[in-house]
């Protein structure tokens, strides 16, 4: 006690000699103190609940931070068990089997030529002679030219589409050959040559709606060619009407 008061005194005396006046610091009224205990053991409680119940989210955290976590409690454990998941994921079953064979190009007498739909040539000139030297003569050797000619090209488009089929299930059969050659966990090669099939068949499609459109514009050339000489001729027989071709 004696030492408490003296403690106060050098302090009150340090105060007047560094200010020139005396502290004047009022009496704890003893409701005061009380209620003060009071705050402080409440406070004590408050922090003391306040920190269980942070312990206690820390604690779930924890527990959530090691459910994620693999089967041997590692973050590696949990990659790799993320990894496998994924790889298992992406699995194709390996193709098996074999390329269905392409139908075989006709062989022999029944084989056909590239450039010539006949192995007797003909000329032009002997296919479609000159007739009387008239109009109806002239216009008739011009439209059986244009026939010749038309066929022709189409009979020569047909059997280049045909080269085009067999270049493109070659094709085919090497892509397919490759995928079987992959194993189920090869993805990456898997979808690229998936990739590489789908182009094929677009491109495949593509030329399969080329060759009916063209064979669709011949057909209706040789149509019209057909009707021009028979309306030529028709008109020629009945005396009347034009001897002259229409022209669009």
């Amino acid at each position: 006690m004696t030492s408490t008061t003296h403690r106060g005194q050098g302090f009150a005396a340090a105060w007047t000699r560094t200010f020139g006046a005396s502290p004047n610091v009022p009496r704890a009224n003893p409701r005061l103190a009380i209620a003060l205990a009071t705050v402080a053991l409440l406070g004590t409680g408050v922090a003391a609940a306040a920190w269980q119940v942070n312990d206690r989210i820390t604690q779930d955290e924890i527990r959530r931070v090691q459910d994620r976590l693999g089967n041997d409690g590692t973050v590696t454990g949990r990659l790799n068990d993320l990894n496998r998941d994924f790889n298992r994921k992406l699995q194709i079953d390996p193709q098996g089997g074999s390329t269905p064979e392409m139908i075989a190009a006709p062989t022999g007498d029944e084989a056909l030529d590239t450039m010539l739909p006949s192995t007797t040539v003909v000329a032009i000139d002997q296919l479609c002679t000159a007739g009387a030297a008239t109009m109806l003569g002239q216009q008739q050797q011009q439209l059986c030219r244009e026939l010749a000619n038309t066929e022709l090209a189409q009979y020569r488009f047909s059997m280049r589409m045909f080269e085009r089929a067999s270049q493109n299930y070659s094709r085919l059969k090497q892509l397919e050959d490759r995928r079987r050659g992959l194993s189920a966990d090869d993805y990456a090669n898997i979808q690229y040559n998936t990739n590489e099939v789908l182009a094929l068949t677009a491109l495949m499609d593509n030329d399969r709606d080329r060759y009916n459109t063209y064979m669709a514009a011949y057909d209706a050339r040789v149509a019209h060619i057909k009707n021009s000489q028979a309306a030529l001729t028709r008109n020629a027989l009945k005396g009347g009407g034009s001897l002259s071709l229409p022209t669009f």
